[in-house]
């Protein structure tokens, strides 16, 4: 059920029988020049989507919101069409968000990330808003992250705009992407560093990744494993 297709007396109504609220979140930025820039938007959204209409084949019901598009991305905005929110006003931002669902009576707040930058911020408004409201639980869930063992059975690798990441999109979105122009190779540092241009040289082209690989039937696996072991852990916490 997606929030902005209701009115308020709906929504007043939904809170009733609905404890569990799940908020896409992802980030408008550079995926190669094979895939669009909203990429860390429509996995999550789409995820989302399984994962409601799972649940709802178990007799559970949850609301999906409006997801918040920008998010925290230093790395990659190097790259032209990268909207980077810094990250104290991201985390605020989240954190306002957040705190106005546990105002509204859910006790159970699921962060559906689709971007790396944005992890930290999301923990620590997490936190802040669980100190005035106790009774609600905040679950972060990183799709590529948190079910990486799974998607490696798919996938013979993954990373920024890679196999996976491709391989999902055209799963969703085909018609934008341009799997003429997918390539890339994995890049990866000893240590964290963290310097302006930095994105050039872990994520040349805006990738980290070969994406040659990627397939719709590889997307749809990880869609459908992704999407049903999410919605087990909110079914079995019900």
């Amino acid at each position: 059920m997606r929030m902005e297709e209701l009115t308020w007396p709906e929504f007043e109504s939904l809170k009733e029988r609905v404890n569990t609220v799940i908020i896409p979140i992802g980030s408008v930025e550079a995926h190669g020049k094979h895939l669009p820039l909203g990429t860390d938007v429509f996995a999550p959204l789409e995820i989302a989507r399984r994962v409601e209409e799972r649940l709802r084949g178990l007799g559970v019901e949850v609301l999906t919101a409006p997801p918040v598009w920008y998010g925290h991305t230093f790395v990659l905005n190097v790259y032209p069409g990268t909207i980077n929110v810094g990250g104290d006003a991201f985390k605020a931002y989240v954190r306002e968000i957040i705190k106005e669902f546990a105002a509204e009576g859910f006790r159970r707040i699921i962060l559906l990330n689709g971007h790396g930058g944005n992890y930290s911020p999301l923990v620590l408004a997490a936190e802040e808003v669980t100190v005035d409201f106790p009774e609600t639980e905040i679950w972060l869930i990183n799709w590529w992250l948190d079910f990486r063992e799974d998607i490696l059975s798919i996938c013979s690798s993954q990373g920024h705009a890679g196999q996976d990441e491709t391989s999902v999109m055209l799963a969703i979105r085909p018609e934008l992407v341009k799997m003429e122009n997918a390539r890339g190779e994995k890049r990866s540092s000893k240590v964290r560093i963290i310097k302006k241009d930095i994105g050039k040289e872990l994520f040349p082209e805006g990738v980290n990744d070969d994406p040659s690989l990627a397939t719709v039937e590889k997307g749809e696996a990880i869609l459908s494993v992704v999407s049903e072991k999410i919605a087990r852990l909110i079914a079995g916490d019900t």
